[in-house]
């Protein structure tokens, strides 16, 4: 790069005569669909402004600041000496500038390839783009981007190779990283194609002005796009200043963050392999990012989770401690854990990415209701393991509630750790959850912040239990009793179940369940009370008549009855006498009796559409006397009034609820 340091060079100047590696503190490659369009956008803009003939002076684009560290030389070939830069600040625009040229490099590659293209004209085509690809992508078998992490392989299938983006994306396993590259090329593509179709003829001259339009947008984007370049010259120096650069809110997500501090840890450290941090980190972001529907934001709960159960920090108790709250920052500054400041920071630092690793392949299943059922159920017909079908069924309802993952997720982890959850104590734990949250969460609508901190403290407590003492206060390097768990894991659980016990007594007795709110006269919508909106979620009703329908089948008759994670998806709640019964099938006063508890049952998808608003007179006949579900065949026919609907209540479900929950 030629000029002075101060200088704005023009990402053509950067990229000669240079290569590019990220180091292993950085995060990998993040550049969402808008971020990348926004680029595009600033590309077509300064095309618009400057193909004006009659402005003299053509507009240029500040690309920001780049900060590089040196790494040093390499001979691509005998004659050539090209500078190795690692990147500490810049590497999403300079990933993204290498991932629009190599879409720009197809299309060019796709013009040559017409048939009514000359020989000499494919030939120019070929060259230059050739020269592009050298520049900006690979020259003499070195990419220019070693782009690296997790977002390698799909980099050099889909950047370097001839992988096509979208069946990429289509066939393979991708990572949260990976899928982040691809949708890149997908999105630069894309626009491409919209810029020909908005610009230029589909004919012989279109191919020509297409073609100069790509150059163009070369032009552009290497020649006008300029950035302020800043090199220092070691590796400590790089990581303090990716670290004091991105610690200033500029987007790093926390479990960039804390990847970063460990992996500068490790490097200043002669006892550690920061090689082996690094590849342990990404196997964290792999073993979630991998699942579909799981991306960064699950990453950075996963971290969220481990922390208050490795630690006993809460984001409660982390304000009302000293030093900062966020857990990066705490992880990077206190003694307790890794600051560098602490002569033995690795004692902490094993332990914890060893920790955080077990608990990166649990958390999917354990957050995850569809995921659990299908990871475990397969046990089920191996070993007949009925336990393990009881615990698939409460997962079911514990997740039913959004906010009740993050709070039960700690604890079901940490008793996952120490007895599996194919374990009577993982079922016993299991099972007095779903208690609490289908008396507070579901029923009485409550937050889950009535029991989220001491369900993390009891996570806290059964982690560190059967760890000696001197053992915890190593790696705390404090000798505070709140790192310290029971003497045994046996203990931990026995109390755990107890305190589950006593909060759930405590903040939803089942008596105050029942009369308060299951007697209502609208448990669904809470109607015709006072401060309660009912259990707002028809899939609560649906679980408790999935399991009043078990509790009236003997064991043989389970067998014909599908798991609740398949069921739910067949079943809706049906109205015995429907909601919107017509004049002469209504019960009296209908509309407060229409929504009760004795009033609602479950019934197929396919029936309730077909026979949904019929009189119960005609679904009895039709439908219920006859049905597979022994909780319609038990309905008295052919009328149903208050009368049935207070006996059902007071005689069959209410009483089985209690006994139940």
């Amino acid at each position: 790069m030629d000029g002075n340091p101060d200088d704005n060079f023009s990402l053509s100047s950067i990229f000669s005569q240079s290569y590019f590696v990220i180091p292993n503190y950085q995060r990998d490659y993040a550049w969402d669909e808008s971020n990348v369009n926004d680029l595009l956008e600033d590309i077509d803009f300064v095309y618009e402004q400057n193909k004006s003939t009659h402005k003299s002076e053509k507009l240029d684009h500040y690309f920001g600041t780049i900060v590089f560290e040196e790494r040093g030389s390499v001979e691509p070939t005998d004659f050539e000496d090209y500078d190795v830069f690692g990147i500490v600040d810049g590497q999403q625009r300079l990933a993204t500038v290498s991932i629009v040229i190599s879409a720009i490099v197809d299309e060019m590659e796709a013009i040559a390839s017409k048939d009514d293209i000359g020989d000499e004209i494919e030939e120019k085509i070929r060259q230059r783009s050739n020269d592009i690809e050298e520049k900006y992508i690979e020259y003499k078998g070195i990419e220019r981007i070693s782009l690296g992490g997790l977002a390698k392989e799909a980099y050099d299938d889909v950047i370097l190779g001839s992988c096509q983006a979208q069946s990429y994306l289509e066939s393979s396993e991708l990572v949260e990283a990976e899928r982040k590259v691809l949708q890149a090329k997908e999105v630069a593509s894309s626009k491409l194609q919209e810029w020909k179709n908005e610009k230029f003829n589909q004919n012989n001259s279109g191919y020509s002005s297409y073609y100069k339009f790509l150059n163009n947008v070369v032009k552009i984007l290497t020649q006008r796009f300029e950035v302020n370049v800043k090199i220092v010259e070691d590796v400590d120096e790089a990581a303090r200043m990716f670290k004091v650069i991105n610690n200033r809110g500029r987007g790093l997500s926390l479990h960039d963050k804390v990847r970063s501090h460990l992996v500068y840890c490790a490097s200043q450290s002669p006892r550690m392999d920061s090689e082996n941090i690094y590849n342990k980190f990404n196997n964290i972001i792999e073993n979630i990012t991998i699942h579909d529907g799981f991306s960064d934001a699950e990453v950075d709960d996963l971290i969220r989770i481990h922390w208050a159960v490795f630690t006993s920090e809460r984001s409660d108790s982390r304000a009302k401690r000293a030093g900062p709250s966020e857990i990066h920052r705490r992880l990077s500054d206190l003694d307790d854990y890794a600051s560098v400041q602490r002569e033995d920071y690795e004692l902490f630092i094993t332990p914890y990415i060893n920790s955080l690793e077990r608990f990166s392949e649990r958390y999917p299943y354990l957050t995850d209701r569809k995921k659990f059922a299908s990871e475990y159920s397969n046990m089920i017909g191996e070993s007949e393991d009925i336990l393990m079908e009881d615990t698939i069924q409460k997962i079911q309802l514990i997740y039913m509630h959004p906010a009740v993952q993050s709070a039960t997720a700690p604890l079901l982890i940490s008793v996952a750790e120490k007895f599996d959850v194919v374990s009577e104590e993982f079922a016993d734990v299991v099972s007095e959850l779903e208690k609490l949250v289908f008396r507070f969460s579901l029923v009485m609508t409550h937050g889950a912040q009535g029991y989220k901190s001491a369900l993390s403290s009891i996570a806290n407590d059964i982690y560190w239990s059967d760890i000696e003492p001197s053992k915890v206060e190593e790696i705390f390097n404090s000798e505070s009793n709140r790192y310290i768990g029971h003497k045994s894991k046996e203990l931990g659980i026995k109390k755990c179940i107890k305190r589950l016990e006593e909060k759930r007594e405590r903040i939803a007795p089942m008596e105050d369940v029942i009369s308060g709110y299951l007697r209502e006269r609208d448990i669904l919508n809470g109607h015709y009370t006072s401060g309660w909106g009912g259990v707002r979620n028809n899939e609560v009703v649906k679980y408790i008549m999935y399991e009043y329908e078990r509790s009236l089948r003997g064991q043989s008759g389970l067998l014909s009855l599908s798991p609740y994670h398949e069921f739910r998806e067949n079943f809706q709640v049906e109205h015995l006498v429907p909601r919107n019964a017509e004049a002469g099938n209504k019960l009296s006063n209908h509309d407060r009796n229409k929504d009760r508890l004795g009033n609602l049952a479950v019934l197929s998808a396919q029936e309730n559409g077909s026979k949904g608003n019929s009189s119960f007179e005609h679904k009895y006949e039709d439908i219920y006397k006859e049905s597979s579900l022994k909780i319609l065949r038990d309905l008295s026919g052919p009328d149903f009034s208050v009368d049935d609907i207070n006996d059902r209540e007071e005689a069959e479900l209410l009483p089985f609820i209690e006994q139940r929950w």
